[in-house]
């Protein structure tokens, strides 16, 4: 076989294959063995016909044409481990030559990266600080958490802060749109009210009633679907109204929130905490800085095949998402008055930086020789099991393949991480003053499921190993308010104080 490889823009190559002439021979008379035993020769049994007769019965090019279909696939992927080319598209095959087999693939492979002057790039650490006001915010929210609802003094219209008790009736024309909320608290400007429920329950004392319509528009996306386009008409009464009664900021508070001795510990561990986690988004901010640096300095050009498959990738979680939430992408365009290719088109940027960042980080960790071993594996799943209650269940866990490979690329990514800053701020670290001290390695295994980051994923999708063949012929209520967000908590201490409760 000789072969000649040409590159292509967009990460294409063309491949020139031409078999040897002994090696077509031996593809010809194999071919022409299969075909002698499956055609009916009057006078012979199957397989004993001369290859003339068969020949002149049946014509040459369907032996040739058989050969083909062998000898294109052995030989594309020879030519493929030859050159180590990885395809991520099937292959466009042109014949110009039957004997002996001749034929050109164009094809789109996994890219080469050039990472240029790598360790030029430079990122200035990051210095943090914790203020007074800060503390004392945390503080007032700790005694929110421990505060208990009293009624107040003298009947009073409620106010932002209150829980208010209250039965709340939609309906649509004269049928009830969904079943009557009774006795439910909200907190007002806590909750997730629409504003013009939270209005009318603010002018009124316990006791008193309120009616009024909410008309919704059709492309609002803020509300539930059922909602859009449509006029409910609302009747809302205040049973009760309660203020919150704070708890005295004093030792006794402290110790009843956790394991702490005195006011002055709290606000220790509450400065502490705010700290580390400003420590933390300074270091992702060092660590981004850096990663887009690496990759502008990079040379890499990202084959479309690879850029659409991760579109195609991000439409479909797109569509799930939307799925869960009750509605549908084809609602969703809709009301975006976009169309799928639209869609595709506002994707696809985001797509190929993606890719190109996690294709410049892989070639970073190559070139500096970094890779997880299976000491390291092992040094984590046992660091892992001895955190947790039942080490030895841990063990089995954590040593399943999906675990240890799951395990395995968090290491690979922590340590090129670790490496990228190193190189980056000169060994100064991405954080540098009194908040250095609390930077601790991050977990591989979060104790709450976060999302997985589907890059790496996406690509080996993206880059097929086994190459495809190549042949001649392949060529709260829905009504009562606004989705809720989930709060973040800011501080760890908060998490003691719930549990405290």
């Amino acid at each position: 076989m000789k072969v000649t490889v040409e590159r292509l823009p967009q990460s294409a190559v063309r491949l020139d294959i031409a078999a040897d002439p002994e090696e077509f021979e031996r593809a010809f008379e194999r071919a022409f063995r299969r075909i002698n035993q499956q055609v009916a020769i009057p006078g012979f049994r199957p397989g004993r016909a001369p290859r003339a007769l068969v020949e002149r019965r049946l014509g040459r090019e369907v032996i040739v044409h058989e050969a083909h279909h062998e000898l294109m696939d052995q030989l594309y992927r020879k030519a493929l481990e030859q050159e180590e080319l990885v395809p991520v598209s099937e292959p466009v095959v042109v014949v110009y030559q039957d004997e002996p087999l001749a034929f050109r693939v164009e094809v789109q492979v996994y890219p080469r990266v050039e990472l240029n002057d790598y360790r030029s790039v430079r990122v200035e650490p990051r210095e943090v600080s914790v203020t007074g006001e800060e503390v004392d915010q945390v503080l007032e929210d700790l005694r929110k958490s421990q505060s208990v609802w009293v009624e107040p003094e003298k009947p009073r219209h409620p106010t932002t802060g209150d829980q208010v008790t209250i039965d709340l009736q939609a309906f649509e024309g004269e049928e009830p749109f969904q079943s009557p909320l009774e006795g439910v608290p909200f907190v007002l400007g806590e909750s997730s009210l629409f504003p013009q429920i939270e209005e009318a329950i603010r002018n009124l004392l316990p006791g008193e009633s309120a009616e009024f319509d909410i008309a919704f528009a059709e492309d609002d996306e803020r509300v539930n679907p059922d909602l859009r386009g449509k006029t409910l008409h609302y009747k809302v009464t205040l049973r009760e109204v309660k203020e919150r009664e704070l708890p005295e900021l004093d030792d006794e508070f402290a110790r009843s929130v956790g394991d702490f001795q005195s006011l002055d510990d709290l606000r220790q561990r509450i400065r502490d905490d705010l700290l580390r986690q400003k420590a933390q988004a300074a270091r992702s901010e060092v660590v981004n800085e850096a990663v887009e640096r690496l990759t502008e300095l990079a040379t890499v050009d990202i084959p479309p095949a690879m850029v659409e498959r991760q579109v195609e990738l991000q439409i479909e979680r797109l569509r799930e998402d939307l799925r869960q939430q009750g509605s549908s992408l084809e609602e969703y365009l809709r009301l975006s008055q976009k169309s799928l290719d639209d869609l595709k088109a506002e994707l696809r940027p985001g797509a190929e930086e993606r890719l190109r960042q996690f294709l410049v980080l892989e070639s970073f960790a190559k070139v500096e020789g970094i890779e997880v071993t299976d000491d390291d594996l092992e040094a984590e799943i046992e660091r892992l099991s001895a955190a947790s209650e039942n080490p030895e269940q841990m063990r089995s866990i954590y040593g399943s393949p999906y675990f240890r490979d799951l395990i395995g690329d968090e290491l690979q990514s922590r340590k090129v991480t670790e490496r990228l800053i190193e190189i980056a701020t000169e060994g100064r670290g991405a954080v540098i003053g009194e908040a250095a001290r609390l930077l601790e390695p991050q977990e591989v295994i979060e104790e709450t499921e976060g999302e997985e980051d589907q890059t790496a994923a996406d690509v080996a999708e993206a880059a097929p190993a086994e190459p495809a063949e190549v042949s001649e012929e392949e060529k709260p209520a829905a009504s009562a308010g606004e989705p809720g967000e989930e709060s973040e908590e800011p501080v760890t201490i908060r998490e003691e104080a719930r549990d405290a409760q």
